[in-house]
């Protein structure tokens, strides 16, 4: 096999690419990249076993074959070399890769091609989504699924066709984000399926510049795809919690504020809060929202900020990280904070928007000094 390269065409397909191929492998060719010619078309894949990915690349082939190769290798090699100087691949006996650019000589030991695993074809109805609203549904959520393995189910973003929209839920039990676009044909027969919190991660960097992305299901596979790139994974088998019995209908209380102001007031207040519970306390009324934190063995720090319109008081307590996250993944200059008590589940949303919100269960306080 002899290909010819542009380096950053290479370089950006491997560093997809190795955000499958660098995890803990017990297979060693898992670790490696299958490099794959023929006709005019250059294709690189890595696997895991769970999530696969195939991408084009860019290149000149000058005589067609296959072989594997260490990602990382390949890639830190890669990203080293001059970008201005074509990077000529090529295999020679015994499965080595030699690479030459330039004066540079770099010769790696590979893997025959046999060996690699077959990524899964997908047939069926696709659906097809813009790669902006896409990636937009992915960010807002993926930050509330649970990484604990006790309840696998919820390792994933939940996709939910619904006639009038399609909303991508994330939650951990503490905490829950929802965020919906237009209705879409749901891509297989279920009205639903859980995506993978791992794939979540990969689909958001293979597909970071894809004006449209298509979605196919099959069983229990999935495969999204632009047409130049390709990723697929298992979906989480299990049935997702009821997520809408435990949003709030109405509230209380409705307070509208600066989000980077209550952003900020409440990261530096949660330098004080407790490091086994990061409790930390906000006291709204009509006029303003004092954020307190107090800890024996640390301090307490406190700020008051005045909001923009607000109704209903309460002295509630969050883990201060989930807060900050909450508030972070807010886009809009205010946010509002809906509260029907102090250990009522809170809502905070976009102010301006009605497509996204965060759901946060209170934590109990100690009474007021």
């Amino acid at each position: 096999m002899e290909l010819t390269f542009e380096r950053d065409d290479l370089l950006y397909a491997l560093q997809v690419l190795q955000g499958v191929a660098s995890g803990r492998n017990t297979l060693p060719i898992l670790s490696n990249v299958l490099i794959h010619a023929e006709g005019n078309s250059i294709e690189c894949m890595a696997t895991d076993l769970e999530i696969g990915i195939r991408m084009k690349v860019e290149g000149k082939v000058t005589e067609e074959g296959a072989i594997t190769v260490s990602a990382k290798k390949l890639g830190d090699i890669v990203k080293e070399l001059p970008g201005d100087k074509p990077i000529d691949l090529a295999t020679t006996a015994n499965d080595r890769v030699e690479l030459t650019c330039g004066d540079g000589v770099y010769k790696i030991i590979g893997m025959p091609d046999e060996e690699f695993p077959q990524l899964p074809a997908i047939e069926g109805n696709a659906v097809v989504i813009g790669g902006e609203t896409l990636r937009d549904v992915l960010q807002k959520t993926e930050f509330a699924a649970s990484t604990e393995e006790v309840r696998y189910f919820l390792n994933g973003l939940y996709f939910n066709f619904l006639d009038d929209k399609t909303e991508v839920v994330a939650t951990d039990g503490k905490r829950l984000a929802l965020a919906h676009c237009e209705p879409l044909n749901s891509p297989g027969e279920a009205k639903g399926f859980i995506v993978p919190l791992k794939a979540v991660r990969e689909i958001e960097r293979t597909f970071a510049e894809s004006g449209e992305v298509n979605v196919s299901v099959f069983e229990n596979q999935i495969l999204f795809t632009d047409g130049d790139a390709t990723l697929t994974t298992r979906l989480v088998d299990g049935e997702y919690p009821s997520y809408q019995k435990i949003i709030p209908e109405t509230s209380e209380g409705k307070t509208i504020v600066s989000k980077e102001h209550i952003l900020r007031t409440t990261r530096r207040v949660a330098v004080l809060s407790n490091p086994k519970n990061f409790s930390i306390s906000l006291e709204i009324d009509t006029e303003q929202i004092r954020v307190s934190a107090k800890t024996p063995e640390l301090g307490e720090a406190h700020e008051t900020l005045p909001v923009e319109s607000s109704t209903g008081t309460v002295r509630i307590g969050f883990d201060a990280r989930l807060l900050v996250e909450a508030f972070a993944h807010i886009e809009t200059e205010s946010l509002s904070i809906e509260f029907s008590g102090e250990l009522n589940p809170v809502l905070i949303k976009p102010v301006g928007t009605d497509n996204y919100l965060t759901l946060i269960m209170p934590m109990r306080l100690e009474p007021a000094a």
